[in-house]
C-alpha cells in the first residue's frame, strides 16, 4: 500500500498534462467548474471482527520486509524492501518505505485503536488545499468490518491549480474503497500462513476547466493478503485507465519484525533454555549432571550450586555454601567439587553427590591489595585432594594475584608471581603440570608450570599464536592444551594445530571432535558452532542453534554428554555471570 497513492496521482496528473499539451496556449473563452465541495466516507454496517491481538499490521523501528516482484509471470531481477525508516513515534506516526532497483518511494502511516490511517496521501504532489480537502484517511479500520463490506471515502472539489494553462483551476474526484475479502491460507517461505485478504481500489479523476479537454481517471487496484505478526506477504497490483500499468506482484521472500527474523530456518537440533543465572558451569560425567554456581543475587537460591538434569533441564538447589560462590573445580572421578567463594575469598570443597561440605580454605590477603579471589579452578587428575587456582585481586589492573596450589586443603607456599601469569589454568593429564595463559596483558603467554611438593613454579613460557584478551578457554587432553581454538604439544607448547573458524573449542564427549563457538561476540543472525575434526581441525558441520541473535548471546560452552553441549549466554566480561543456560542437542555433536 505504500507506493500506490503516488503511482496513481503521478500517472493521472501526467496524463492530465499530455491530454491539455503539457499546458500554456490562450486561455478560451469558456471553462468549467470544478464540482462541488465533498468529503464523505460511508461506513458498513454489521458486527465487527477485533483481531487486533493477531498484530497483522506490525510496524515497529527496524521492521523490514523482502519480496520477490514478477510481472507477467516473469520474476524481475531486483526484488524490493519495504522498510520502516522512521517512528513510531508518540502518536504512533511511521515512515514507510519501499525501494527496488534503486527507486524508492514513501509514505506515512498512523496506526491507532482505530486501525491504520494513511497520513497526507498526496503530499508534495498535491495543493496544499486538495491535501487540506483529503486528510488523513482510514485505510485498514480494525476491529475489521464484515467480509465482503465496503467502508468508502470520497472527496472531490477544486484541484486548487492551474493544470491546463487556462487560467482557472481543475477539478477532482477521489474514490477509495477498502474491503476484507476473506481469511484464506497462503504459501510463505517454509510454510503457509493464515492470512486476511484485503482488496484496496483508489480511482483519482481529474476535470479539466477548459472544455476542449478530456477528462482523465486513473484506477489502482491492490489485493493484498497479511499474515498475524508478519504484515504483507503478498501483493497483487494493478494500474487501469490513463497511464495504465501491467499488474505487478509481491511474494515475500524474509524479513524482521521486532528484530526477530521472519521464516527462519529450524534449528539444527533442539534447544531447552533454563533462565538460569549461573557463575561458572561444569559436567559431572559419571552423574551425568551439570552444576553450577549461583550468585547471590538470585532471589531465594543464591550463594547455591544448582544441580541441571541434561535430558530434562529440571534444576535442583543445594543449600546456601556461603557467599558469592563463582570457580568450580570438579574432580575427575567425581567424587568433589571446590568452589570459590567471592564473598570471603575462599575455596569450599564439597563432597558429591549430597553437596556436603568437607572443609575450606581461605585464600591469601596481600600487602596493599587486601584479599585474593578464586579465578578459575583445576583439580589434579590423578588426586581428588590436590587441586590448582589461579587468584584475582580486586580493584587494580592487572588483577591477576597468582597461582597456588592446594593439597588436603592446605594452602602451599609457593606459588607463582602476580601482575603476568595464569589467568586460565588446566592441570595435565599427568598431575605435574598446570598450564596457564594470561589473558589480561598483551603479553598473552601461554605457561608450564611445574607442580612441585611445597606449590608451583613457572617453567616454560611461550607466546601464544592467537591468544587475545577475548580467550576464555584452555583445556587439557591427551591430545594436547587447546588454548581458544589451538592446540598446543603439551611437553613444549608447540602449535599442532588450529580450528579454521570460531572460538571457544571444548573437546566433545567422544573424544574425537571439537565443538567451538562459530563467533565469540554478539553478531547479528544465525547462531552456529562449529564441529571439528580433532586429528585434522577440518570442520565437519556447522549446527546452528539459534536462528536470530539472543538478548544475550553464547559466550562459552560445556561439553554435556554424547549429542549436547551447555551453552552459556551473557555478558563476555570475565567476571560477569551468565545469564541463562541452554542445552543444545544435536545429530551433528554426536
Amino acid at each position: 500500500m505504500t507506493g500506490r497513492w503516488r503511482v496513481v496521482a503521478g500517472l493521472a496528473l501526467c496524463a492530465l498534462l499530455v491530454a491539455c499539451g503539457g499546458g500554456g496556449g490562450s486561455s478560451p473563452p469558456a471553462f468549467r467548474e470544478p464540482p462541488p465541495t465533498l468529503s464523505q466516507d460511508t461506513l458498513p454496517a454489521g458486527a465487527r471482527l477485533d483481531l487486533r491481538s493477531s498484530n497483522y499490521f506490525p510496524m515497529g523501528a527496524g521492521d523490514f520486509w523482502t519480496y520477490d516482484v514478477s510481472q507477467n509471470g516473469a520474476v524481475m531481477p531486483n526484488g524490493l524492501q519495504r522498510n520502516v525508516t522512521a517512528g513510531p513515534d508518540a502518536t504512533g506516526l511511521v515512515t514507510l518505505t519501499e525501494s527496488s532497483a534503486g527507486l524508492s518511494g514513501s509514505a506515512q502511516y498512523r496506526k491507532n485503536d482505530q486501525g491504520v490511517w494513511l497520513v497526507d496521501p498526496f503530499g508534495s504532489l498535491a495543493p496544499d488545499g486538495v491535501r487540506s480537502l483529503v486528510g488523513d484517511l482510514l485505510e485498514i479500520a480494525e476491529p475489521f468490518y464484515p467480509a465482503g463490506a465496503v467502508l468508502e471515502s470520497i472527496r472531490q472539489g477544486t484541484w486548487d491549480a492551474d493544470l491546463d494553462g487556462d487560467g482557472h483551476p481543475e477539478g477532482f474526484r477521489l474514490e477509495f474503497r477498502r474491503q476484507l475479502v476473506g481469511f484464506e491460507t497462503i504459501t510463505v517461505p517454509r510454510g503457509t500462513a493464515q492470512t486476511v485478504h484485503w482488496r484496496t481500489v483508489t480511482v483519482l479523476s481529474l476535470y479539466p476547466s477548459s472544455p476542449a479537454a478530456a477528462d482523465v481517471s486513473t484506477t489502482g487496484t491492490e489485493d493484498s493478503w497479511w499474515a498475524p505478526g508478519v504484515g504483507l506477504v503478498r501483493s497483487e497490483r494493478r494500474i487501469d485507465g490513463d497511464g495504465a500499468q501491467p499488474p505487478v506482484t509481491l511474494t515475500i521472500t524474509g524479513g524482521s519484525v521486532a528484530a526477530q527474523p521472519l521464516f527462519p530456518p529450524p534449528v539444527d537440533g533442539t534447544v531447552t533454555a533454563l533462565p538460569l543465572v549461573h557463575n561458572d558451569l561444569v559436567f559431572d560425567a559419571g552423574r551425568q549432571r551439570y552444576y553450577a554456581s549461583v550468585p547471590g543475587s538470585v532471589a531465594g537460591v543464591g550463594n547455591s550450586i544448582a544441580s541441571i538434569d541434561p535430558a530434562t533441564g529440571a534444576v535442583s538447589y543445594s543449600a546456601a555454601i556461603g557467599s558469592e560462590p563463582s570457580a568450580l573445580g570438579l574432580a575427575a572421578d567425581g567424587s568433589v567439587l571446590y568452589v570459590g567463594l567471592n564473598g570471603s575469598g575462599e575455596v569450599v570443597r564439597l563432597a558429591l553427590p549430597q553437596m556436603q561440605e568437607t572443609g575450606r580454605v581461605r585464600l591469601p590477603n596481600v600487602m596493599f591489595y587486601g584479599q585474593l579471589f578464586a579465578e578459575n579452578i583445576s583439580v589434579s587428575p590423578v588426586d581428588a585432594s590436590v587441586f590448582a587456582v589461579s587468584m584475582w585481586r580486586a580493584n587494580v589492573s592487572p588483577r591477576h594475584g597468582g597461582v597456588a596450589l592446594v593439597r588436603d586443603m592446605v594452602l602451599q607456599p609457593v606459588m607463582t608471581q602476580d601482575h603476568t601469569g595464569s589467568n586460565l589454568i588446566a592441570f595435565d593429564a599427568d598431575g605435574l603440570v598446570v598450564y596457564g595463559f594470561n589473558s589480561e596483558t598483551t603479553e598473552f603467554g601461554l605457561r608450564r608450570n611445574l607442580v612441585q611438593a611445597d606449590g608451583l613454579v613457572q617453567g616454560l613460557l611461550v607466546t601464544a599464536a592467537d591468544g587475545n584478551f577475548s580467550t576464555r578457554v584452555l583445556e587439557s587432553s591427551a591430545r594436547g592444551v587447546m588454548l581458544d581454538r589451538t592446540l598446543y604439544r603439551g611437553a613444549d607448547l608447540t602449535q599442532l594445530g588450529q580450528v579454521n573458524a570460531g572460538g571457544g573449542c571444548r573437546l566433545l564427549a567422544r573424544g574425537d571432535r571439537y565443538a567451538c563457538l562459530q563467533s565469540t561476540f554478539p553478531v547479528s543472525g544465525e547462531q552456529r558452532l562449529v564441529v571439528a575434526d580433532a586429528t585434522s581441525f577440518v570442520t565437519l558441520s556447522t549446527p546452528m542453534f539459534a536462528a536470530s541473535t539472543p538478548q544475550a548471546y553464547a559466550m562459552l560452552l560445556e561439553p554435556g554428554p554424547d549429542g549436547q553441549v551447555a551453552l552459556r549466554l551473557g555478558n563476555p566480561s570475565w567476571n560477569s555471570p551468565a545469564s541463562a543456560l541452554w542445552l543444545f542437542n544435536a545429530p551433528a555433536l554426536q
